[in-house]
């Protein structure tokens, strides 16, 4: 009898386990993955404003070629909800993530009674991305901002324009997490 028992257990514990993992790949199985054309080139993420909103800041750069007029640009960030919930729940970003930011100018008053300043014009869009399939190191970083407009594809930017400065600066795993309220939160 506690050899028919013992057995049970096993096979409940069996279940439950497979169910688990299931559950976690079923969850990532539908996210949004990065989509490229034939050339090799990243596609616009679609929806990501529908995306887990993670942060946003004002000014925010490393490059030394910024000229400071003004506050600086406005920037959101998204990543997709799975992603999200893995970093959250597990602490790691699972393949494909992609955070994507959105870059605003900023407006200011136009009436005297208002002060400070507002998100105006859509001026950038970027994507980081965690590929070890597509790129040896992992992350890649990708810009779709054009002179006139967006781009609908992009190639990555070299390995030193980007991923150096995040290996090098980025709280957790190429990811600048130390400015993303809601991910510093969540781990």
């Amino acid at each position: 009898m506690k050899q028919v028992a013992f057995g049970i257990s096993v096979c409940v514990v069996l279940i439950l386990v497979v169910g688990a993992v299931q559950a976690a790949s079923d969850g990532l199985e539908s996210m949004v993955k990065p989509s490229y054309d034939e050339e090799g080139a990243l596609r616009v993420p679609t929806d990501y404003r529908e995306w887990v909103f993670v942060g946003a800041s004002l000014g925010l750069s490393y490059s030394e070629e910024i000229k400071r007029e003004g506050p600086g640009r406005f920037h959101h960030v998204y990543m997709q909800p799975e992603a999200y919930r893995q970093y959250r729940d597990e602490g790691t970003f699972p393949e494909k993530t992609m955070l994507v930011m959105e870059n605003y100018s900023a407006g200011s008053k136009e009436n005297p009674n208002l002060h400070g300043h507002f998100e105006d014009k859509r001026v950038g869009l970027e994507v980081a991305l965690k590929d070890s399939d597509q790129f040896e190191d992992g992350w890649a970083y990708f810009n779709f901002t054009a002179a006139k407009g967006f781009r609908q594809t992009a190639k990555a930017f070299p390995k030193a324009a980007c991923y150096d400065c995040h290996a090098e600066h980025a709280q957790d795993d190429n990811v600048f997490v130390q400015f993303y309220p809601i991910l510093r939160e969540a781990k």
